[in-house]
């Protein structure tokens, strides 16, 4: 794992299915992925959950950047918003 993945506060709310209302804002479900514990809001198949074809998303901070689905409060968001310097490197 590296010190960006690290920065994660392991709320899990990435990992609940979101959903577009008609003014085309995000919102989190109440569904989550099946791969996710819902108690220890740990994904079950983290090594490999990109390769299970479940629609999982490498959060990076390019992504994040441009992913207004991400929770207020995600440690990502939090980082790349105050351009603190720890983002991943390469």
């Amino acid at each position: 794992m590296t010190t960006w993945e690290e920065s994660c506060h392991r709320c899990g709310l990435c990992c609940f299915e979101k959903s577009v209302d008609l003014k085309g804002r995000f919102f989190t479900t109440k569904t989550p992925c099946r791969h996710l514990d819902i108690v220890s809001r740990e994904c079950r198949v983290y090594d490999k959950r990109l390769e299970v074809g479940e629609g999982c998303v490498k959060l990076t901070p390019e992504v994040v950047k441009k992913s207004d689905w991400l929770p207020e409060g995600c440690a990502y968001r939090t980082i790349v918003e105050r351009g603190t310097g720890d983002e991943e490197r390469d």
